[in-house]
């Protein structure tokens, strides 16, 4: 009897490793354009094959049986399709929490981590207990990050999504959130609260897309994410007009409202905000790129 020679029909062809993997999924990335494709790359591969990054780097050499490389497959061909990388992930990082990411709700954006860094400059300058309102709640990335950090001892959540606050109510039980109350609201916002129930912090991350740029928008962002998450009507401020409009009779003397703005619409929001008796040191604070991005006000303390 012939032994079978190495190679041959005797014996199984080994499997790509997984280094070799990583680098077939980068070539195909850079075919197709997208940015970054070697850390695309290694994100995919870690999040089809269950491997951090660390365990990814160590283990390079190891074989991929034909089960983890279809899973690759499977996630590549999903991220040419225009998905977005969290969404494939299933996970984001936020701050010091890892939240769950899919298309109930906005991808929570490094800005919005620059939001709560002023969020908690103001904070410290308080020593009693802070209640907060955050409204559009979305996946829960400001409010759980508020309760983590301290910042709040309480949060109520509003959002119109029922999808949404379903999302961010799985991230605060992940999180292991407690104080967190999640509310259906209306477009007018303020009616989702009590009457006289008020607040030492208001922050909101709100639609601000001027409906005319929907289409200009990256299609892993106009395709895969919510669109009452984004479009703030014709010129963007449709929502943030209805928050600073009624704002003012939810602070308590001496709280503060904390908004995230797109960059062209500075000029527009300090105008609302200076519009408002009982709100004063209206701002208009850059993002680290040196964008206009952030609006800030305080309610006028009566005393």
């Amino acid at each position: 009897m012939t032994e079978p020679r190495p190679g041959g029909a005797g014996r199984r062809p080994a499997g790509p490793t997984r280094r070799e993997i990583v680098q077939g999924v980068r070539r195909e990335l850079e075919l197709a354009g997208l940015e970054a494709p070697r850390v695309e790359a290694e994100r995919l591969v870690t999040a089809a094959l269950g491997l951090s990054r660390s365990e990814l780097a160590v283990s390079g050499g190891e074989r991929v049986d034909p089960a983890g490389a279809a899973s690759v497959a499977r996630a590549v061909s999903r991220r040419l399709e225009g998905q977005p990388l969290q969404h494939i992930e299933g996970t984001v990082d936020f701050r010091r929490v890892r939240l769950v990411s899919d298309g109930r709700a906005l991808i929570p954006r490094p800005e919005t981590e620059q939001l709560l860094d002023l969020v908690a400059a103001w904070r410290r300058g308080r020593s009693a207990p802070v209640d907060a309102l955050d409204i559009g709640v979305g996946s829960g990335a400001i409010a759980i990050a508020l309760l983590d950090e301290g910042i709040a001892g309480r949060v109520v959540g509003l959002d119109v999504s029922e999808n949404a606050l379903e999302l961010a109510h799985a991230n605060a039980r992940r999180a292991g959130i407690e104080n967190l109350e999640l509310r259906a609201c209306p477009p007018d916002i303020w009616s989702a609260l009590a009457p006289g129930e008020a607040f030492d912090l208001i922050i909101s991350n709100p639609p601000y897309v001027a409906t005319e740029e929907w289409a200009d928008l990256e299609p892993a962002v106009r395709d895969h994410e919510p669109r009452v998450a984004l479009d703030g009507g014709e010129d963007g401020l449709d929502v943030i007009r209805t928050v600073v409009s009624g704002v003012a009779g939810r602070l308590r003397d001496g709280g503060a409202l904390f908004l995230e703005i797109g960059m062209s619409q500075g000029s527009a929001v300090l105008g609302l905000l200076e519009a408002e008796a009982l709100l004063s040191d209206a701002r208009i604070g850059t993002d680290l790129a040196g964008r206009p991005r952030f609006a800030s006000a305080r309610k006028t303390d009566a005393r």
